[in-house]
């Protein structure tokens, strides 16, 4: 497979643009059903992202993150990406095709974040930027935000 000579640049996301994200995951993981406790739970999110690293996604690392359909993708399987991507989700489906389109031009990409907590690491958003970056076979940069064990 030929790799992109240059790739996107990714960037540190907005994470209050994903406070959807970041409430959802308040919810499945830790069981907060209540708006005070996801807002608690963001904020804590929020502050901790601050110092939070931007890396390249190692093989190891990419091979446990939960919460994405990435890591399986193989070079070049557009259709899986499809299916992954649009198929997967008939309520909202991602724009798949616009981000094979800015990785292939070198533009900026907000990095997708992952969670890591409780030995855990779960993808809070960007799953659709993962599938791309695997079927382009490249290595993206993800946000890695840790937090502590009594979130």
């Amino acid at each position: 497979m030929e790799k992109i000579p240059n790739g996107p640049v990714f960037i540190t996301p907005d994470i209050a643009k994903e406070k959807g994200e970041i409430e959802r995951v308040s919810e499945t993981m830790f069981g907060n059903q209540d708006a005070q406790s996801n807002e608690d739970f963001f904020l804590h999110f929020l502050e901790s992202a601050k110092t939070a690293p931007l890396v390249e996604l190692s093989e190891d690392v990419w091979s446990r993150v939960e919460n994405t359909d990435s890591y399986r993708i193989a070079p070049n399987d557009w259709e899986d990406v499809e299916d992954c991507a649009v198929v997967g989700h008939p309520d909202r489906p991602r724009d798949w095709k616009l981000f094979r389109e800015l990785y292939e031009k070198g533009a900026p990409i907000e990095a997708p974040m992952i969670l890591k907590t409780r030995g855990i690491l779960h993808l809070v958003s960007g799953n659709t930027r993962l599938m791309v970056a695997r079927a382009l076979g490249m290595t993206p940069k993800v946000l890695v935000v840790e937090m502590e064990e009594n979130n």
